[in-house]
């Protein structure tokens, strides 16, 4: 079954909040969760792995190994608010503080998505004829974890 993205909220928590099930997710969003409103996307969340291929010079077939996993950053995007203590006001105080967090993306299957954040960029953003936004680079810092149970 397909997960429809419209609809689902992006929540962020302290880096050691207990997320091992719905129940934790759902009482850390509502006890800790700083919501993070009016996302216009959130991209992608995962990893990509280095593959390096050895040739050889006695002709013999070429071999592949698996380098280490690089996970991504996700660029996230909504309309600036300065009174945003929540989400705008959270990945402001990560990037200047340098501090991790974890991210909760509630799904509208009712699941959850968990992972490790950093904020490498929170800035506002100025374009003709829109909206000024507040622009925020989140660097995912480990493994996405779904929680289905």
């Amino acid at each position: 079954m397909a997960i429809d993205s419209t609809g689902l909220d992006c929540y962020i928590v302290p880096i050691d909040t207990q997320l091992g099930t719905k129940a934790d997710c759902a009482s850390a969003i509502s006890s800790v969760g700083k919501r993070i409103a009016k996302i216009k996307d959130i991209g992608e969340i995962g990893g990509t792995r280095n593959i390096t291929q050895h040739e050889y010079l006695s002709n013999d077939d070429s071999e592949k190994s698996y380098g280490s996993v690089t996970y991504g950053n996700v660029n996230i995007t909504c309309p600036f608010s300065p009174t945003d203590t929540e989400g705008q006001g959270e990945l402001k105080a990560m990037f200047k503080n340098k501090e991790r967090r974890m991210l909760i993306v509630e799904n509208t299957d009712g699941n959850y998505t968990k992972l490790p954040i950093m904020c490498s960029k929170a800035a506002k953003g100025y374009s003709n004829n829109d909206f000024v936004m507040f622009n925020a680079v989140v660097e995912q810092d480990g493994e996405a974890v779904e929680i289905t149970e």
